[in-house]
């Protein structure tokens, strides 16, 4: 069973978890730009059909031009362009943000510098290149994001967030993707870049409002309850309910890829609630036999303990597995919503 849990330790993309008012999910949560603005360029006071200050790399034809009344910078040319801008960023916590327009067919690239013995702006950083082609968004070592609707001539917020070892890319708003974020040891992020090449016509896609900006303050774990589980006191301690849901997909004891968020939230919370005992105890519906709801049950049970004993480094000693089946509804089986609240994992630290 371990070495099944174990599988799904490298898969750390958060895509959703569900509670039992309905699909909660990551990209929920807004995107807030760093605290402590290290850059700012709307280009107001760049000329039309002049060169843009404020880059440290231009490569190709590049002005400053005017679209529905504000300044942007674009390629003049067919050729298409590279632009750079030199900042020192560190290893995380900082955001960038910028809008752009894309008012042609051809692939517009962003991503960030890392430093090199060659030079600032010699090696991309792999994985950080979101790329706009078509009105598609795709994350280079992750694939397809989204297809926005009807983008052509219009402006689109693109930010970047890099915290906690999360890497997040935001468009108009709304989180489109985090993956896990960690440089190698002594490097870090020298600057940004964009590009526009591929199937470039001149003016093909329009930047501006660049904003780059650190977080002065760490940010805060999540909470149980910000991820699905419900956090009640009792009278030896707590006890987190985690609905089915956010565990296993149905009639499964195999933890989806996503459960990882969870548990490694419950292993945080167990650390900062030390227990003498921990009882994890799996229950599903009434649907099916006595035997095979029990066994579930109990497969479901270790699954989690395996995982909070595995990955999240809690003494093994302090578990007890239990699977109670169909035992213990805390809802109506008559109704599917009903059932889905009884499929659940209790996990009761015992002080």
């Amino acid at each position: 069973m371990r070495r099944v849990v174990r599988l799904f330790v490298g898969i750390s993309l958060f895509s959703a978890l569900i509670l039992a008012g309905g699909l909660v999910t990551g990209t929920s949560r807004p995107f807030a730009p760093g605290d402590k603005v290290l850059y700012r360029n709307d280009f107001r006071n760049c000329p039309v059909g002049e060169i843009p200050e404020g880059f440290n790399k231009i490569d190709g034809a590049v002005e400053c031009v005017k679209f529905n009344n504000h300044i942007w910078v674009a390629n003049s040319a067919a050729a298409g362009m590279e632009l750079g801008k030199k900042i020192d960023l560190g290893a995380g916590d900082f955001s960038i943000d910028f809008n752009v327009v894309p008012r042609d067919a051809g692939e517009f690239n962003f991503f960030l510098y890392e430093n090199d013995e060659k030079g600032w702006d010699k090696k991309v950083i792999p994985k950080s290149k979101l790329t706009f082609y078509q009105c598609g968004v795709n994350l280079e070592g992750v694939g397809f994001l989204k297809k926005i609707k009807d983008c052509y001539e219009k402006p689109q917020h693109v930010a970047l967030q890099v915290r906690r070892g999360q890497m997040r890319f935001y468009i108009n708003g709304k989180r489109a993707v985090a993956i896990p974020w960690k440089l190698e040891k002594g490097k870090g992020v020298t600057g940004f870049g964009f590009e526009h090449r591929f199937r470039a016509d001149p003016y093909g896609y329009l930047i501006s409002d660049l904003r780059v900006a650190k977080y002065t303050k760490a940010e805060a774990k999540p909470t149980p309850e910000q991820v699905g589980i419900i956090v009640r006191k009792t009278s030896e301690g707590s006890m987190l309910t985690v609905p089915e849901k956010v565990l296993f997909d149905f009639n499964k004891f195999i933890l989806k890829p996503e459960a990882k968020k969870a548990l490694d939230v419950v292993a945080d919370y167990i650390r900062s609630h030390p227990a003498r005992q921990i009882v994890v105890t799996g229950y599903t519906d009434n649907i099916g036999t006595d035997a095979y709801n029990l066994r579930l049950s109990l497969q479901r049970a270790q699954s989690v303990a395996d995982y909070l004993m595995d990955c999240g480094k809690v003494d093994p000693k302090l578990f007890k597995i239990v699977g109670k089946g169909k035992a213990n509804p805390i809802a109506d089986n008559a109704t599917e919503e009903g059932r889905a609240k009884n499929r659940r994992v209790e996990i009761r630290l015992i002080r």
